[in-house]
């Protein structure tokens, strides 16, 4: 396998992935003004959002959304062994054991929801906390089928078949924007909930039962909790399960600080987390996700030097796409938040608050899409114990930044917060991870980065300077005038990115442009 087709497969790969995502992020778009649209900005939608927070810890506990980042290594290593039937029962056995032990803790939650609200919302009124306590009760179930879905996933992404677990988060978001729209006039943001059981259950569930059994999986229950393979899972699971890793925690923390501030910041905070992930999930999840199978791949396989280049290739297709979405979003993001929330309830401060916090936000959008690569390169190596340690690590250094700047700046401090530690996360694996595989074009990689990063800046603030201008002229007080606004902004940008980067000889731009030129 030469790098040339593994590139070629990772690009196929992701642009499955990447339809898909921007099909799941445009819905979530629509999920988050539909929320918005139905209910508004206040202390219900609050409640609402802090109500994911213990559903997702369970999830996180058993490693359900790592699953494919876990289970992949171990089948591959299989497939590679030609002992397929042997990881079919490996995954068999992870279906079953951790299936019973989500189950479990499903229960123990429905039991101690009151007592775990306490600790995760600590902040609000006895009234919130009530609301808090029914919708996590109501949505926790919800990660049995998330965990299902997980492993039904991976075994897909193992087989190289991308479509079906694609798919899983559009019908996702569907079910909760048909449930806040069909439900919510009669049980106000309860309908929402009942969507993410409806949305969870086809598309994370059902859905993935099909796509396994396309893929050819082989289910068979049992608790051989002793096997070999098993147990290699389990290694690879545990740091996941036990860290407490900034990209996983952010959330939880934003939260738990957001619950001493005023009502509708959380809401903030997530309308604007939401927006700053779409651009990100269709670049940077999506190269993430496609590239892991074939990284783990050249890793079994021992093809470091072909690794190396691949991680190379593949986080240079990264920064060139993401470094100028990110500062373009921070130039536009007035007109960008008022185009996607116009026609809600909510009013000029809430609009203003959330796009500031999109700004704030978007200083990390690069490294949360890197991280997701850099992270896989160590898991491709079998090794989740590195990226686990400098995560937990991080997230406690970073908590002291989170009060210091929540006290100063409120909202707006958790977001700045967020970006920092993200961004130190970010450089600290890039070095451990050049160190690992000795990679030879680590420099070239840092210099091609500032270059896009120099370039991107500039561009931004050319943008920024021609909004008033277009204020003055067009405005962007109606959704379609918001549009074109962003339209010409956004081609300026790009033009002016391009132009500076062909300045700073960045060769790799040159096929991109040919194809514009045909």
């Amino acid at each position: 396998m030469t790098t040339a087709p593994v590139t070629r497969r990772i690009a196929q790969a992701s642009g499955i992935i990447m339809v898909s995502v921007l099909a799941s992020r445009v819905l979530g778009f629509f999920r988050e003004w539909t929320v918005a649209h139905q209910i508004g900005s206040n202390a219900v939608t609050d409640a609402y959002y802090a109500a994911f927070t213990l559903p997702d810890f369970l999830n996180y506990l058993v490693a359900g959304g790592s699953l494919s980042i876990t289970f992949i290594p171990v089948f591959a290593k299989f497939v590679a062994e030609r002992r397929e039937d042997e990881g079919w029962h490996v995954f068999s056995t992870v279906v079953s054991s951790m299936g019973l032990l989500l189950a479990a803790l499903v229960v123990v939650g429905e039991i101690y929801a009151p007592q775990l609200v306490e600790l995760i919302a600590p902040g609000f009124s006895p009234g919130e906390k009530g609301r808090v306590i029914f919708l996590t009760r109501l949505m926790m179930p919800a990660q049995i089928c998330f965990y299902l879905g997980s492993i039904l996933s991976a075994v897909q992404y193992a087989k190289g078949q991308f479509i079906v677990p694609s798919l899983a988060p559009v019908i996702y978001n569907v079910g909760i924007i048909l449930g806040g729209v069909l439900l919510s006039p009669r049980v106000g943001i309860t309908g929402f909930a009942f969507g993410v059981l409806a949305g969870s259950l086809a598309g994370n569930f059902l859905l993935q039962v099909y796509g396994a059994r396309r893929a050819g999986a082989r289910f068979l229950p049992n608790l051989d909790l002793r096997h070999p393979g098993f147990r290699l899972f389990v290694k690879l699971t545990i740091p996941i399960m036990l860290a407490l890793s900034l990209v996983f925690t952010d959330d939880w923390v934003i939260r738990w600080f957001g619950s001493y501030l005023v009502p509708a910041s959380i809401t903030w905070l997530s309308y604007a987390k939401t927006l700053m992930r779409v651009p990100l999930g269709v670049v940077g999840q999506a190269v993430g996700v496609a590239s892991f199978p074939f990284l783990a791949q050249l890793y079994s396989e021992g093809k470091l030097e072909e690794l190396n280049r691949t991680l190379n290739a593949t986080m240079k297709g990264l920064i060139l796409l993401l470094v100028p979405v990110s500062a373009l979003t921070i130039a536009q993001r007035s007109p960008l938040v008022y185009l996607v929330f116009s026609h809600t309830r909510l009013r000029a401060p809430d609009l203003e608050a959330t796009a500031a916090t999109l700004a704030v936000f978007s200083l990390g959008m690069f490294a949360w899409g890197a991280q997701n690569i850099l992270a896989r390169g160590f898991y491709a190596a079998r090794d989740t114990l590195t990226p686990a340690i400098v995560g937990t690590a991080l997230t406690f250094l970073n908590l002291p930044l989170y009060w210091l700047l929540v006290r100063h700046y409120q909202h707006l401090g958790l977001a700045l917060a967020s970006s920092c530690g993200i961004v130190a996360y970010t450089l600290l694996l890039f070095g451990l991870l050049n160190r690992r595989t000795r990679n030879p074009e680590s420099a070239d990689l840092v210099k091609f980065f500032l270059k896009i990063t120099a370039a991107s800046v500039s561009a931004a603030g050319v943008c920024y300077r021609l909004t008033p201008l277009l204020e003055s002229r067009i405005g962007w007080q109606t959704p379609l005038r918001a549009l074109v606004v962003l339209g010409i902004m956004t081609l300026v940008g790009f033009v002016v990115t391009a132009g500076l980067a062909k300045l700073l000889r960045v060769r790799e731009l040159d096929p991109y442009l040919a194809k514009l030129r045909w």
